[in-house]
């Protein structure tokens, strides 16, 4: 994967593109309204496996701009423009403050609405 290289006095930084990933990832799971991330994000936790943390996250990085798109499930009920536009805040904020990288475009994508689970209801046999 390719790398970002920030020139110091002192040498070069790299920065690769897992570690974007992850920043983007974390941050995108703190917003609000977003359940999961990858499409179809329950089945891998309803099927008992754990998803991976950089699921739904594809980061493309060049001399001049990142590009990082971010494919999420978000709780019904929401307004999904607000969400999906906090979520591109949040992840442009975050790989900005973390990484020191400029130049950066989220595109977001929603790619499924998950309902709350309803509390299951006890009956009672008389």
């Amino acid at each position: 994967m390719t790398e970002e290289f920030i020139a110091t006095e002192n040498g070069n930084i790299k920065i690769s593109q897992e570690v974007i990933v992850r920043i983007s990832a974390i941050s995108a799971r703190e917003v609000e309204g977003v359940t999961g991330l990858g499409s179809n994000s329950g089945w891998g936790e309803f099927l008992g496996k754990k998803a991976s943390l950089e699921k739904g996250i594809k980061v493309e990085m060049t001399e001049d701009s990142t590009t990082i798109d971010v494919h999420v499930s978000v709780k019904f009920g929401v307004k999904i423009n607000e969400v999906a536009y906090k979520l591109q805040q949040v992840v442009k904020n975050a790989v900005e403050s973390y990484a020191g990288l400029e130049n950066i475009t989220v595109n977001v994508f929603v790619d499924g609405i998950e309902s709350e689970k309803a509390p299951e209801e006890k009956t009672e046999e008389k």
